[in-house]
């Protein structure tokens, strides 16, 4: 293998025309040397570790790190203790990061597939593959499109948007299973309508004293699972000895569940009305501050408490004294969690879990709900997501033939969308598919071409944090070690072909990524004069991390204006209960959350936290329910939705209802590498396309299943001896 030079790193031979635009590109040394170590870099010492600060890139939260780099490689990742949305800490995906540097199953440099599908790719020079990729996108014209994922980089969003404006052609598509799940969308579209900001919400528990939880594992995968870690702590350890409550709704015990004060067994898709309840117990029975009661009957709808209590699961009296801790809490905070983002009234659901913050009148002095913050300057903002419908809309561009030249980076829709979305097959209507995955994944497989990109260890970038706590913060992305193999910056490739496009070109002026980062970086925000010099501003926001204010900065606020009656429909479900006698609640993975961290042995191998499982997909069944079924640990069964089946060996788990079936996402891949391919299965497969009454979410967790055994048993790969675990959960009394 060739080896790419640090100084000469884009020069291009001439091939024709199309090679005549784009030969003799150079980009200057970017990067720190790695030569261990005939002429070590005078920035290092043998056997002295240097650290550099960059941003994790493992979930969109960006939380920054320092990576500690030793003889030019490097050996550990840590949270950045400067950086102000997670202050040091990390979770065990930002840890594996190094596997993805390391992976034996990276792509050494472009390739090309003859034939979709075979999995056949020969190796193509840089040179080849940059002017096939020109000449794909010249022909194209307007017909291009764009589907990235949500960990992709601002700068690169910006430069993707800039050249499909330039060509005319729509803006680029960011949708992802991981967002999807945790309702990013719905979320920023409940906030609109609520308070007139689509923003993601932002919750203060280290300043609450009372939490209500609706199935929200925010320790767990949900959101910035590690700063609300963080105030996680502030909340159990106030000032004099004070301990916040945490009560947490949902069918299927979660990492934040275990970690409840009480735990609720909520019959599933019931959230939205037990908090519509709530607020018609405090509005009726006029307890606690008055203006709270006041608020309380502006927003409470008419409900039956009765009658939720019953269909919930939840007795009425436990609903009473519910209100009466809300109500009379100092500082409570109620959290809508990703379930209800995927149920079929999903907005009025949210909303009515979000309106018992209003009731409870938190200002965000106080902490209590605010929004997350945005960035301070255009240049330099975070890349909108998009909504399932956009994902539908642009699938049927696809099968109409309006799309010549499909641009894939960092999203896998052949693995994250349900079969009924119909990706894969409208993918034949696309003359050529072009992805930036470093590794061969489900997409990448149907690919023509495959460009791969650096990890986010060896490239540049910018991430605005999302959601942002009290301040907006900007973090910093820069190569720790130079590439280990001979993969292109997705930005610098797009840069160099948009050069013989006459329109790309003018909107895309750069010379490389770099130059284009600094002029976004410069303006930023500064704090004394001494900064407002561009060198230095890009030298300090390398250095730190990211950029900050010095001082914290109020978070938007939330409207003193009191919105309508929120009004809360009985839930539906797909398949008759007859026939699919079990709920469905589906869950990311802890680990290797919505199955990108599949590639990653030491994400596969560790235990998952509620169960100890590893390396498979299993079926969690209440003790019940699994005597009821004739199965015990390890027997396979066959588990079938109106819309798909699986199978895959069950894990009694005491801590589930009887009524409900749980299966963790993240397992089940065709493609993605050694440690991915062929290790469970994919629980996105029960799923159909049906959307929520917007039309603009998928409902996922609205689904029956049925469960039939198979006769097969296979060994669970467990960390527990099971044997008499958890007896407290067994002898639980939990509703039918």
């Amino acid at each position: 293998m060739n080896k790419i030079t640090r100084r000469n790193f884009l020069k291009l031979g001439a091939a024709g025309a199309a090679t005549a635009v784009l030969a003799g590109c150079q980009t200057p040394r970017r990067w720190v040397e790695l030569e261990p170590y005939v002429r070590p870099p005078e920035e290092q010492l043998a056997g002295v570790a240097t650290w550099y600060a960059s941003t994790c890139r493992q979930c969109p939260a960006g939380c920054g790190i320092v990576v500690r780099i030793m003889n030019g490689r490097a050996l550990k990742i840590e949270g950045n203790p400067e950086h102000p949305l997670n202050r040091g800490k990390l979770c065990a995906r930002g840890q594996a990061g190094l596997q993805l540097l390391y992976g034996p199953d990276r792509l050494p440099g472009p390739v090309a597939q003859n034939q979709r599908g075979s999995r056949e790719f020969r190796p193509l020079s840089w040179n080849e593959a940059l002017n096939t990729l020109y000449d794909k996108l010249q022909a194209a014209g307007s017909g291009v499109a764009v589907w990235g994922g949500s960990t992709m980089p601002g700068h690169l969003y910006d430069l993707f948007q800039r050249f499909t404006g330039a060509v005319g052609a729509p803006a680029p598509l960011l949708y992802d299973l991981y967002t999807a799940f945790n309702g990013y969308s719905l979320l920023e579209h409940t906030s609109d309508q609520l308070f007139g900001v689509g923003a993601l919400p932002v919750y203060s528990l280290g300043h609450a004293d009372v939490v209500l939880s609706f199935g929200a594992d925010f320790l767990g995968t949900w959101l910035s699972a590690v700063r609300y870690g963080r105030e996680f702590g502030e909340f159990r350890g106030q000032p004099l000895g004070k301990r916040g409550y945490l009560v947490q709704f949902e069918p299927r015990m979660t990492t934040t569940g275990a970690m409840a004060d009480h735990w609720l067994p909520i019959r599933p898709g019931h959230e939205g009305l037990v908090a519509q309840a709530l607020a018609r117990i405090i509005a009726e029975e006029e307890f606690g501050p008055a203006e709270r009661v006041e608020r309380a009957r502006a927003i409470a709808g008419e409900v039956d408490v009765g009658g939720v209590a019953s269909a919930s699961g939840i007795p009425a009296e436990e609903l009473e004294h519910l209100a009466h801790i809300l109500v009379t809490a100092e500082r409570p905070v109620v959290i809508p969690g990703a379930v209800l983002t995927g149920q079929v009234k999903a907005v009025e659901n949210t909303a009515a879990v979000q309106a018992l913050n209003l009731i409870a009148g938190m200002s965000t002095e106080m902490g209590g709900l605010s929004l997350s913050s945005g960035s301070p300057d255009a240049a330099v903002q975070r890349p909108a997501l998009s909504s399932f419908d956009q994902v539908q809309d642009l699938i049927q561009s696809i099968r109409a033939g309006e799309v010549r030249v499909l641009l894939v980076w960092g999203a896998n829709p052949a693995y994250d969308l349900p079969d009924k979305a119909e990706f894969v097959t409208a993918l034949a209507e696309v003359p050529y598919l072009v992805s930036f995955a470093p590794i061969v994944d489900e997409t990448a497989a149907h690919a023509d071409l495959i460009l791969p990109d650096r990890s986010y260890l060896e490239s540049w970038g910018y991430e605005v944090a999302s959601p942002a706590f009290d301040i907006p913060v900007i973090g910093s992305q820069q190569p720790v070690v130079t590439p280990v193999f001979d993969a292109r910056s997705t930005a610098d490739v797009l840069l160099t072909v948009s050069r013989g496009i006459p329109a790309a070109a003018q909107a895309l002026p750069w010379a490389d990524e770099v130059a284009f980062l600094k002029e976004g970086i410069a303006q930023l925000p500064v704090e004394t004069a001494a900064g407002a010099d561009p060198e230095l501003l890009w030298a300090r926001f390398l250095q730190h991390g990211g950029w900050w204010p010095a001082t914290e900065t109020e978070a938007r606020p939330i409207p003193s204006a009191i919105p309508e009656v929120v009004q809360v429909a009985p839930p539906s479900f797909q398949g008759d209960e007859t026939e699919y006698p079990y709920f469905l609640y589906l869950y990311l993975s802890d680990l290797l959350s919505d199955g990108r961290g599949a590639n990653l042995p030491w994400l596969q191998g560790s235990p998952d936290p509620m169960t100890t499982a590893s390396w498979q997909t299993w079926v969690e069944l209440h003790p019940d329910t699994a005597r009821k079924l004739g199965v015990k640990d390890g027997d396979i069964v066959r588990v079938t939705s109106p819309e798909g089946e699986l199978e895959a060996p069950v894990y009694i788990y005491p801590a589930i209802r009887p009524d409900t079936v749980a299966i963790p996402l993240g397992q089940g891949h065709t493609d993605g590498g050694r440690f991915a391919r062929e290790r469970g299965s994919n629980a996105v497969k029960l799923l159909g396309a049906q959307t929520d009454t917007t039309g603009t979410n998928l409902t996922w967790s609205a689904l029956r299943v049925k469960v039939r055994p198979t006769g097969e048993k296979m060994t669970l790969a467990l960390f527990e001896n099971k044997e008499g675990v958890n007896q407290g959960f067994l002898n639980m009394d939990f509703p039918h």
